[in-house]
C-alpha cells in the first residue's frame, strides 16, 4: 500500500477537474474525486501514493482508467492535472514546500583573518 492521506483524498470534493480533457470532461465539481495516476508504487490492486494523484471528474477519471486516450494524450493530461493539483495543495497548505532561507549579513564583530607572517588580510 502506498502513502494514504485522508486530507488529500477529501480535498478533491467540490474541486474543478484538473484534467479538463476536451470532449470528455463534464466540468461538474460534484463528480470530482482524487484520481490516482500510474507510478512505481502502483500494481495490481494497489494504488499510487495519494500525492501522486489529481482532481478528476467522473468522465476524465473513466477515460484515464480505461485507457481511452492515446498513451501520449494520457501522459500529457495526467501530468498537467498533477501539476495543477499540486499547485492547489501547496497554495492551500496541504502540501508544504520549504522556502529558501536568506542568509543574514556577516556580523561586524567577526575580525578578518590575517596571515601570520605578513599580517595581510586573508579573504
Amino acid at each position: 500500500m502506498g502513502i494514504v492521506s485522508s486530507k488529500l483524498r477529501n480535498s478533491a470534493r467540490g474541486q474543478p477537474c484538473t484534467f479538463q480533457i476536451p470532449g470528455i470532461c463534464n466540468h461538474d465539481p460534484a463528480t470530482t474525486v482524487l484520481c490516482h495516476l500510474p507510478s512505481e508504487v502502483k500494481a495490481t490492486a494497489t494504488k499510487s501514493d495519494d500525492f501522486h494523484a489529481a482532481f478528476g471528474c467522473a468522465n476524465c477519471h473513466q477515460a484515464i482508467d480505461n485507457h481511452i486516450l492515446s498513451r501520449e494524450e494520457s501522459l500529457y493530461y495526467s501530468m498537467r492535472a498533477l501539476q495543477r493539483t499540486l499547485h492547489i495543495w501547496v497554495t492551500s497548505g496541504l502540501v508544504f514546500v520549504p522556502a529558501d532561507v536568506t542568509r543574514s549579513k556577516p556580523s561586524s564583530k567577526i575580525v578578518a583573518r590575517r596571515h601570520i607572517a605578513t599580517g595581510e588580510t586573508i579573504r
